[in-house]
């Protein structure tokens, strides 16, 4: 079966009648280690290995794989593999146990969803930061910025040099309208902090948005005048900052297509800052940065 490169190979490893005890049972309280009874003709089992390398890379070190092969050519670990799985009451491979402080937390057997791995995983390997981090994410995802700040700025009270927290807390700050707060956490930012372009230009949105009139106004001037490009240019605005950006793009674009010169070829300005703050790997960012090329050209 295939192997993890060489330089994996602590982390992955063949159960022996010799190494059980202290690489697998001795070893799970240094580390959890995830239990694979494989044999070669088992089709299930060929189909789980890559999702389990797979799950040994990203979790970089969290746990450990052990591999025994339930039809070694050694008639110990067959036995071994024999008596384990009679413990254990399953009779079907592949059979994954998780050990943990030396003990099996969970066996499942059959081909496993890689979700599911993840979520087993997860019960031993993530740290109390991690688990708050996950339900910050959740909140998020949920609509729930305010209770996700929270959680957020508890977790900030142990890793108050996390950047990474940092600019989350920043952008949440700038998504509930705490625009002093949000100004005072992104300036004290590192200019190179990883993450920290989408606020700041977030924030520069809204310092543009200080000088144009409410949504409400501008959305009844462009009913009134389709041709008032200032009233479409501010509406650009409003779309950025309700991350409607493909609204925002097509107003720019009519803007530019009518006027080139408005506010000094500000729409197209406009324009490729929002490209900037996306970046330029963004679908969105690509359709339009080509359309924009090819109305200049």
């Amino acid at each position: 079966m295939n192997e993890l490169p060489v330089s994996d190979s602590s982390l992955v490893f063949d159960v022996s009648a010799d190494n059980l005890h202290t690489e697998v049972l001795e070893g799970s309280n240094t580390k959890p280690v995830l239990l694979d009874i494989w044999a070669e003709w088992c089709q299930p089992c060929k189909a789980q290995l890559p999702v389990l390398m797979k799950l040994v890379q990203e979790y970089a070190g969290k746990f450990r794989l052990a591999k025994l092969n339930a039809e070694d050519p050694d008639p110990r670990v067959q036995q071994l593999a024999q008596q384990l799985m009679m413990q254990l009451g399953v009779r079907s491979i592949p059979t994954l146990v998780l050990i943990h402080e030396g003990r099996p937390v969970k066996v499942l057997t059959g081909l496993q969803q890689e979700a599911d791995l993840r979520e087993l995983l997860n019960e031993v390997t993530m740290s109390p930061a991690d688990r708050i981090q996950q339900q910050i994410d959740a909140l998020i995802e949920a609509g729930e910025s305010g209770q996700a700040l929270v959680l957020l700025q508890e977790l900030l009270t142990e890793e108050p040099g996390n950047m990474g927290l940092q600019v989350l807390q920043a952008r949440l700050l700038l998504q509930l309208g705490r625009i002093d707060d949000a100004r005072m956490v992104i300036n004290a930012l590192p200019e190179d902090a990883p993450g920290a372009e989408q606020p700041r230009a977030k924030l520069a949105f809204l310092d543009m948005a200080s000088d144009i009139s409410p949504r409400a106004e501008v959305e009844a001037r462009i009913q009134q005048d389709e041709a008032d490009l200032e009233a479409v240019y501010q509406m650009a605005i409003h779309h950025v900052l309700a991350d409607e950006d493909e609204a925002a793009f097509e107003a720019l674009l009519t803007i530019v297509r009518r006027d080139r010169n408005f506010r000094d070829d500000g729409a197209r300005l406009l324009m490729l800052k929002i490209f900037d703050q996306k970046g330029s790997a963004d679908p969105l960012v690509r359709r339009y940065r080509n359309r924009l090329f090819s109305l200049m050209h």
